[in-house]
């Protein structure tokens, strides 16, 4: 029996391939947040299924520091933006990955907000 290897989209950006690594795991992320809040809106139990995958994202970007507190506003940021996800729409999702990308780097650069 021969088995496939499930087939990644291609990459809506030129990226070099760690930052193209990041933005799949953010859009996964994204994804299984959104998931996750349509899941507890209905009463169920959403943690059998959720992957976080945040700490590896994060330990991905090179962030000069990853505290509790950062992890904690991660986690948060990471909320508020799956409320914007589109489960159907795979194209936003992408464009929303790379916003949410640009946003953290951008807010972990100024490191008096942690």
């Amino acid at each position: 029996m021969k088995k496939n290897a499930p087939k990644r989209p291609p990459s809506l950006f030129c990226l070099d391939r760690t930052t193209d690594i990041i933005l799949y795991l953010l859009q996964r992320e994204l994804k299984t947040t959104k998931l996750s809040q349509k899941c507890r809106e209905l009463g169920m139990e959403s943690n059998f299924f959720y992957c976080d995958l945040g700490l590896l994202t994060i330990s991905l970007m090179e962030l000069p520091y990853r505290s509790e507190k950062f992890m904690g506003w991660y986690d948060k940021k990471l909320n508020s933006w799956s409320k914007k996800v589109v489960l159907q729409d795979v194209n936003s999702t992408a464009q929303l990955a790379l916003e949410f990308y640009q946003y953290i780097k951008s807010k972990a650069s100024t490191k008096n907000i942690f």
